[in-house]
Formats: structure tokens, sequence, C-alpha cells
């Protein structure tokens, strides 16, 4: 959007957004300018709607008399003087003639659009830049300088008090709260992606779980992390537009080591596929269904499916930082290869761990981000959101 371009000043460094020399003072009225511009926009398209209509009118005035219809004649002299006097285009909801009515409805069915089409570039304003004063109060937050964190912070949550700005949000029928954690309440998604989002844990945790969960970045369990040099089974899973995401494994192994006749070893491992993620710089996410498909070792058939974990998180603003672990996988195994003969064994208490893909979908059930922890593994990629 061209108009944010002025805005937006920024850039990143080291990973961190840091604002150049823009006042809050400034900020607001570079928005209120913005505003004005596009108020001024809508004005000069319904200026030219009452004249397009006033053109109508006149013409139906002039067949209406040919045709000597006194009725409709009055109607629309009637009209044309509400127009011209700067009344609200259709007029009141008195009965009027047939003629008359359509042209009415085409007039209010176009000023709708122009309403929408105002609403709608008002709220992407206000949503770009409440994401882009919260990056700011978190910079300010980083050099401690609380005072001018809180100010940009309050910016944010209290911009949708502006008249126009609450009146956009109520037309697109869009929430202008900051939706923070456990905000979200039950809503009603595609039929695979219903329920309620999970809260985001935001003390340190110690031990890893049997079912997926959502953490704050940093308070996340720690353990033995794999970075994953991962694979985008498709185009459309690419995410480029909404955020970014790593994939990691945690692997956990504890091996035990045995020998005189032969080579005997006994493993206990734990697996849990991690994903870490971040909304776009200035932009929010809504809630999403996160799904970790878990495959076994093996080669063709045997390459199936061990487990599908799934959680809702909930929304994120363009500050978030969050890392969702899948359920934890666990199981043991033992080998034993002979000295003295051809004798060997192999033994799994459960399938081996061989990797996993991770796919976002959101409320709609579109398939916005995905990631294979192996590339032979894109071919197995889900499309659509579990039952």
């Amino acid at each position: 959007m061209k108009i944010l371009l002025t805005l937006l000043f920024c850039f990143c460094l080291n990973g961190q957004l840091i604002a150049q020399s823009m006042s809050l003072n400034d900020f607001n009225q570079r928005f209120e300018e913005e505003l004005a511009k596009i108020t001024q926009t809508r004005k000069s398209q319904t200026g030219e709607l009452k004249i397009k209509y006033l053109g109508a009118l006149l013409r139906l005035e002039n067949q209406a008399k040919n045709q000597g219809n006194l009725d409709l004649v009055q109607a629309a002299r009637a009209e044309i003087t509400l127009v011209e006097t700067g009344g609200k285009i259709g007029g009141d909801s008195e009965a009027v003639p047939e003629q008359l009515m359509e042209l009415r409805i085409v007039m209010k069915n176009l000023y709708r659009e122009y309403e929408k089409a105002e609403a709608e570039q008002v709220v992407a304003l206000a949503d770009k830049l409440k994401a882009y004063a919260l990056n700011v109060s978190v910079e300010y937050t980083r050099q401690n300088e609380i005072e001018k964190a809180v100010a940009w912070q309050n910016w944010s949550n209290e911009v949708a008090n502006d008249d126009l700005v609450g009146s956009a949000y109520a037309i697109v029928n869009k929430p202008h709260r900051n939706t923070r954690n456990g905000d979200n309440p039950k809503q009603d998604f595609h039929e695979n992606v219903r329920g309620t989002p999970a809260k985001i844990i935001e003390e340190k945790m110690q031990d890893f779980e049997a079912s997926p969960r959502v953490y704050r970045k940093g308070k996340e369990p720690e353990g033995n992390e794999k970075r994953i040099r991962s694979s985008t089974p498709s185009m459309q899973g690419a995410g480029n537009t909404q955020l970014t995401g790593t994939l990691m494994l945690i692997e956990e192994k504890s091996i035990s080591k045995s020998g005189y006749s032969g080579n005997y070893k006994e493993k206990s491992l734990t697996y849990v596929p991690r994903l870490s993620i971040s909304p776009i710089v200035g932009k929010s996410l809504d809630p999403c269904l996160v799904v970790f498909d878990l495959y076994k070792r093996g080669s063709g058939s045997k390459r199936g499916i061990i487990r599908t974990d799934k959680i809702i998180i909930p929304s994120l603003s363009a500050s978030d930082q969050i890392v969702i672990d899948a359920g934890k996988y666990e199981y043991e195994t033992e080998e034993y290869d002979s000295s003295f003969s051809t004798y060997e064994y192999k033994y799994s208490t459960e399938d081996e761990f061989y990797g996993f893909i991770v796919t976002l979908f959101n409320t709609n059930g579109e398939l916005i981000f995905q990631r294979a922890s192996e590339r032979i593994l894109n071919d197995y990629a889900r499309e659509t959101p579990p039952e």
C-alpha cells in the first residue's frame, strides 16, 4: 500500500526492528493526514456519483414528461431537489414510482461499495500502523526507554477509538481489539479447524509434554536441539506473505553398550518436533491450526505415518514470537551383533522415528505454511486439515 511507505521508517539490524527518528506526535500526525486522504478520495467519488445520479434523474424526468406521467415527474423533481440540497443519495424510504426506486437501489448499492472500500483502506492502514507501533514499543523496551515504549503501546491500543477508524472496523465487521493470549473465544472455523485456541505458556518449562504445546519464545523446554534444513513440499505452503518459521527437532538419546560374545546396545530415544514462528514484520496472524505429522523409518509402504498431532494457536501480533512443540515421541531399541556367528537382531518397542512435516491452516482451512524435515517426505505432505 503506497500510502504506508512514507510512514514505515524502519530498518532491520541484527534481526531487530529499529525505529528511526520520528516522534510519536509526528507519527500520529502522518496517520491523520493519511486518513484525511482516504476520506477526501471517498468524497470525490461520491461527488462524482451524485453528478451521475442527477443526470439519470433529469433523463427520467424528461421521459416522464414525454409520457405524460405526472406522478413520476413530481417524484423525479423532488429527488433532484433533495440531491441538489445535499440530501443523502437514495432519499427516504417512502413509496415512490418503480422507475425511481430502481435508480435509488442502484445508487445505494454504489454508495455502499464506496463506503466499504473506504473502510477497508482505513482498516488496512490502522492494522499496519498498530503493528508497527507495537514493534517500536518492543524496541524501546529493549533499549530500556520504558516511557516511550508505553506511549507507543498506548497509541496502538487506542487508535481504534478514533471515530473514523472505529466506524471502519464496524463496516468491515472486524474486531479491532488487540488479541492477546487467551482472548480468543470459540469461532466458526472451517469444520476441521474448530476449537478454542491454546493458551501460550508464559513461564519457563523444563519437561517435554505428551501432547502439543505452544510457548512464548524462550519459555520452551531445552533439549538437544537440531536445526533442520527443511524443504517446502509445495509453493502453496511457502508462507512468505504471512509468517516466518524455522523447523527444529529435539533429539535425546541414552545409550548403553556391552559385549564379549557380541556387541549389544540399548537406546532410549525421545523426539520432539518443534516449530518456531513469528508473523511477517508489520503484520498480525489470525488463529491457525498447526499439524505435526510424524513418520516412521522405512521405504515404500513401510514409511507410514506414526501419529498426527494438532493444536490451534491464538492470534499473534506482529511482535509475537512463539514456539510450538509436538507431543514427545519415545521408544527404546535393542541391537545385537554376534562376534562368533552371523546372528544379529534389532528390536524396537515402537516404530523408529524418521522425520516429520508441519503444516499450518487458516480458519478457512487453507494451507498457508508447510515444511518437511526430510525432502523425501514431500510426497506425503497433506493438503487439507485432518478430520
